[in-house]
């Protein structure tokens, strides 16, 4: 049995090598996290990819086994941890429990350290959430609490727009009242038509695999807040191409230490169902060429385009990149084989759906979804 060692993962660079391995690795290799990986909190982007990088290990190879918790880490310590935040409970959700060391303990018997976190998300207590400048709202298939009432109506329904507004300008209010900066009113309108319209795309077809076949279980939600992207660490996540280059060197600034980094308000909407191309074509990612895959994923983007029925369906998408151009902000979305964005330079003519590669090393399949929505937060 061969033993991979899980870092803290905490650039996009890092995170997106574990998932390389999981690909590439044996089927009785064994990713072991130490604790702080899984309750660490950098910024809900890297948070929501990390948790997708959970969930693409725990659909491959977990489903069936454990995930597995560094021998060093005390029982109790380290299911506090897995439940603290989402990627860990994701993690657990879709695994059958942990495991420290020889010892295997039941994802139910887990899950109960997450039900005060899992109660405050469905009571909308977000005072009792706020970590890190970051709040995280996790629906989790399968468990006594299936909806959470700031982003569901009733069970499988999402709150329309205008349900969903105030509860966007309770949760950006609340992530950025440490800033000077503020979101503007624009956006959060924004946001809130496309949180309604993601979130019951996400319970028609992120539920079921390919083919249509239900999953055991599965998780989607939000993860918000503002960050300080210090160069040390996230400069590399953007250099993969000269588009990313230039929005770093305009965006950061100088601390009064001297130190340059960025500062941004976030939001990132993770699933854990086939990735956007897989449930637009019915296909895994695998059977398709690169470019096909590029190709499907820019027409699921364009303007209207939805696998959902309804007419008036598809602006919220649209909106929202018309909110980021306006303002300067950046779109990242990674699903399948692509990690692909839209950066904007305050009030240009960028076409909305010019995506690109984030990166031109070639990526390895991911489960599920993350878009995640950066606003640069300058100072006045």
């Amino acid at each position: 049995m061969a033993i991979n060692h899980v870092g803290k993962c905490r650039s996009l660079v890092e995170i997106e090598e574990i998932i390389s391995q999981i690909e590439y690795s044996d089927s009785d290799t064994v990713f072991r996290f130490p604790i702080d990986t899984l309750g660490a909190r950098h910024s809900p982007m890297h948070d929501a990819s990390r948790l997708q990088m959970v969930v693409t290990l725990a659909r491959q190879k977990l489903e069936d086994d454990y995930l597995d918790i560094h021998p060093n880490a005390q029982e109790l310590d380290a299911q506090q941890a897995v439940c603290d935040y989402s990627p860990g409970i994701a993690g657990v959700r879709l695994s059958k429990g942990i495991r420290i060391g020889s010892k295997e303990i039941d994802r139910r018997d887990v899950l109960t350290f997450a039900t005060k976190r899992m109660q405050a998300m469905d009571a909308q207590e977000f005072d009792d959430l706020v970590k890190g400048r970051c709040i995280d709202l996790l629906c989790v298939g399968g468990s006594k609490i299936q909806y959470l009432k700031p982003l569901f109506s009733s069970r499988g329904k999402a709150k329309e727009k205008d349900g969903m507004a105030p509860v966007m300008r309770t949760l950006v209010d609340r992530t950025t009242q440490q800033s000077r900066a503020k979101v503007p009113e624009s956006l959060v309108d924004a946001l809130a038509l496309f949180s309604a319209e993601l979130i019951q795309n996400t319970q028609e077809h992120a539920i079921t695999d390919h083919t249509g076949r239900p999953y055991l279980s599965h998780v989607e939600g939000v993860l918000m807040g503002w960050t300080r992207f210090y160069e040390s660490t996230f400069k590399d996540d953007f250099s993969g191409h000269p588009d990313l280059n230039k929005y770093w060197n305009d965006e950061a600034a100088r601390t009064e230490t001297g130190a340059k980094s960025l500062r941004a308000f976030e939001i990132s909407y993770f699933d854990s169902g086939p990735g956007l191309v897989s449930r637009f074509t019915g296909k895994r990612v695998q059977e398709m060429s690169l470019e096909d895959e590029r190709r499907t994923l820019l027409r699921c983007l364009q303007h209207k385009s939805t696998s959902k029925s309804q007419t008036a369906a598809g602006e919220g998408l649209p909106s929202v990149l018309q909110e980021l151009r306006q303002i300067g902000g950046l779109m990242r979305i990674r699903t399948g084989r692509l990690s692909m964005f839209n950066a904007f330079t305050p009030g240009d003519n960028r076409d909305l759906f010019a995506f690109n590669d984030w990166t031109e090393t070639n990526l390895s399949p991911v489960q599920g979804a993350v878009i995640s929505i950066l606003v640069p937060l300058r100072a006045q």
